[in-house]
């Protein structure tokens, strides 16, 4: 007896033809629908390094920005054009990266839940011992997440 799971889509109709068509009857197969449990949040989400690698980003390329006109007021101004640079640079960087930061927390929190996962579905497939590997072969290919076998 051979169980695997399949998140629900038309390959397991397919893997179900096959296994069909192999010779194996439609009564040695059942398939259970399996539920998701609601949503769940994403645990590892608040610590994956893109959530802050994008605020540095932002703020690298506000600095930049800032740093460009800084130089160039700075020719004009007392301090001259490096001061004025360095200044508005950082001025930059905290602007960018606070406003990134800030919209992450309060706009971008629903992207921290687990997309919508496809329902999970189990087949079980009775079959003689001679035809097990063929049979866990095309689970397999049909994109099978796991395939198991109960020894009898």
């Amino acid at each position: 007896m051979i169980i695997s799971t399949f998140e629900h889509s038309l390959e397991v109709e397919q893997a179900l033809a096959v296994l069909e068509q192999m010779g194996v009857s439609r009564s040695s197969i059942m398939t259970v629908m399996m539920e998701n449990g609601g949503e769940r949040t994403d645990k590892t989400a608040a610590f994956y390094p893109n959530k802050t690698t994008l605020a540095f980003e932002a703020g690298m390329g506000s600095a930049t920005a800032c740093s460009v006109v800084g130089i160039s007021a700075g020719f004009v101004l007392d301090w001259g054009p490096l001061i004025w640079g360095m200044l508005t640079a950082l001025f930059g960087f905290a602007a960018g990266f606070g406003t990134t930061r800030l919209l992450q927390a309060k706009y971008f929190r629903r992207a921290l839940r687990i997309r919508e996962r496809l329902p999970e579905l189990a087949v079980i497939v009775e079959c003689q011992e001679h035809r097990v590997h063929e049979v866990q072969r095309v689970l397999w290919e049909y994109r099978a997440l796991s395939v198991g076998r109960i020894e009898a």
